[in-house]
């Protein structure tokens, strides 16, 4: 691979991002095999396009040059068939005016967004070196504890910036959570702001099903059953979700179809973390079990309080310590070896359900009434499956209750689908 000043037609080698003679910004030469992209060599904005990066579903990715400050970029550029889509541009644009007006460390940085004068869209943004937990996922499974704890504080923390400024992104799954690699370890990224939901509406509702719904395997109960009232705690969900992959390996609510995994997502519950994960404290279970909640006002009150719950169970923090942002965001910057010297000498908190009642003080005085004898079945009619008259009603209540459940929740998927094609 090589570059090629467009002033002089001096050819360098590919590192060389700058022409020797004049200063000019050097553009990827293509091999004679390659289909041509006209793009390269073009200015978007301020920064001229030199390379191409990566192909994904929505466009194509490039590395950009500015050629006075010679600040490297992404450029991100739409596919000429997803640009002529109205609510695909809507939501490329959102995703640049959230970003751009959310300020932290631990969200995606985006300079520029405009026209590409050929029928698209473009977007800049901070050049990122890593991979998208995601991928990483994927390739290794379950992550060792240290890297998963510095992982999601920084992500609750993000979150917590973008909630702060009335911000929902309502598709968080590991495809948008970029890792950059650094000698500490992991500094993360939060990507993909176009599925927001604004607390205070101020540009068109996207509408679309699968532009607004979120990926299926993270989506919230109130999201997998097309309620409206879609708040912080509908990526406090996903995080739970996300921080349980993170730790066992596994999808937490997985299916083969979008229609069982919403349904387990609505009804279900993943198995408890500590049997799947050897060495998982039994504590840790009952953070998990809070923060997938099927009913949202059960669940944590934000991303820091569900992380700073994860490191008090794990024994990272003594009962009555801070669990505030400060604290939570500490943590976060904390060495690998730093995580893991910390968590050689953790003593994990007893197990406690979230939700459960104190267990009672004995009471030796006091003598219980005498009940009915115990059920003998020798010689015994076998006891009848149906209910008795005076509960059918409450049965017959239940099974319309969950078949409602059902009809809503396959009308989901199906809405889910379209959005997809």
């Amino acid at each position: 691979m090589s570059r090629r000043c467009p002033s002089c037609g001096t050819e360098y080698e590919d590192a060389i991002a700058f022409c020797g003679n004049d200063g000019t910004v050097t553009v990827h030469v293509q091999a004679a095999d390659e289909e041509p992209d006209r793009r390269l060599g073009k200015h978007f904005g301020e920064y001229v396009v030199v390379q191409r990066v990566a192909d994904g579903a929505m466009g194509r990715v490039y590395e950009g040059r500015h050629a006075s400050s010679r600040q490297k970029v992404a450029i991100k550029v739409l596919h000429p068939d997803v640009a002529k889509d109205r609510i695909a541009v809507e939501r490329f644009k959102r995703e640049y005016e959230t970003a751009k007006e959310i300020d932290s460390p631990f969200v995606v940085r985006v300079i520029d967004f405009g026209d590409t004068g050929d029928g698209s869209f473009y977007l800049t943004m901070e050049y990122l070196h890593g991979e998208e937990l995601g991928t990483l996922l994927r390739r290794e499974g379950a992550q060792p504890v240290a890297r998963a704890l510095r992982i999601l504080c920084q992500v609750a923390c993000g979150l917590d910036d973008a909630h702060s400024f009335g911000v929902i992104h309502r598709d968080l799954k590991p495809d948008n959570l970029f890792l950059v690699k650094t000698p500490a370890g992991d500094e993360v990224r939060i990507l993909d702001f176009g599925s927001v939901k604004l607390q205070m509406e101020t540009g068109p509702k996207l509408t679309a099903f699968g532009t607004t719904l979120g990926s299926p395997y993270y989506m919230s109960p109130e999201q997998a059953m097309g309620k409206a009232d879609v708040d912080n705690r509908t990526d406090l969900f996903a995080l739970s979700a996300i921080t349980y992959e993170m730790l066992t390996g596994k999808i937490a609510f997985d299916g083969p179809a979008v229609a069982q995994i919403l349904m387990k997502i609505v009804n279900d519950m993943p198995p408890p973390l500590s049997g799947v994960r050897r060495g998982m404290p039994l504590s840790l279970d009952d953070v998990i079990e809070k923060a997938i909640a099927k009913d949202k006002k059960k669940r944590h009150d934000g991303t820091v309080m569900f992380a700073a719950d994860v490191l008090g169970a794990i024994g990272l923090l003594p009962v009555g310590a801070p669990q505030d942002r400060a604290t939570v965001e500490a943590w976060g910057k904390k060495t690998i070896p730093e995580l893991e010297a910390a968590l050689a000498t953790a003593t994990p908190r007893a197990a406690q359900a979230f939700g459960a009642p104190a267990p009672a003080a004995p009471t030796p005085a006091a003598t219980p009434a005498p009940g009915p004898a115990p059920y003998t079945p020798t010689g015994a009619a076998p006891p009848s499956l149906a209910p008795p008259s005076s509960n059918r009603w409450m049965v017959w209540a239940g099974l319309a209750a969950f078949g409602l459940v059902t009809l809503t929740v396959l009308g989901a998927a199906g809405a889910y689908m379209l959005g997809l094609f």
